[in-house]
């Protein structure tokens, strides 16, 4: 049988990783204050802005279809602090995927051979007109 004592020394050796998670995850997010504009640090997702409209990019490469005209990746500084300016816009373009409205998913041109899928910042899951284009590719 254990006793109180016991019990309460294995409840703080697990409370103690537990603590230092929970302040790994604290100092990896950037508050902001009204001193600073109220805005937090900027995050370098893959973003692209085509139409005015905001996709999110995903790992996938997809065969593309007729090109829809200019995108931008807006800039992007995730660390203000370290001396350099970040990332500027990028100009590429988008390019339409056969099937799928360009309103829910559109690709951008990486390079030449390599067109990159980014969907709708609000599309909740993939339609199936999207699926089919991905496990086929």
């Amino acid at each position: 049988m254990k006793t109180p004592l016991q019990r309460g020394r294995r409840a703080l050796v697990w409370g103690l990783p537990a603590a230092a998670v929970v302040s790994l995850s604290v100092g990896c997010t950037s508050p902001s204050s009204p001193d600073d504009g109220g805005q937090a640090e900027a995050s370098c997702a893959y973003i692209v802005e085509y139409d005015n409209r905001r996709y999110v990019g995903r790992g996938e490469t997809v065969p593309v279809a007729e090109s829809l005209g200019a995108a931008t990746r807006p800039a992007c500084d995730d660390t203000p602090s370290d001396g350099d300016d970040g990332e500027g816009p990028a100009l590429m373009t988008a390019f339409a995927l056969k099937g799928v409205d360009p309103s829910v998913a559109i690709a951008v041109a990486e390079n030449t051979d390599r067109y990159r899928l980014v969907v709708a910042d609000d599309l909740k899951g993939l339609p199936p007109e999207l699926k089919k284009l991905i496990d086929r590719y």
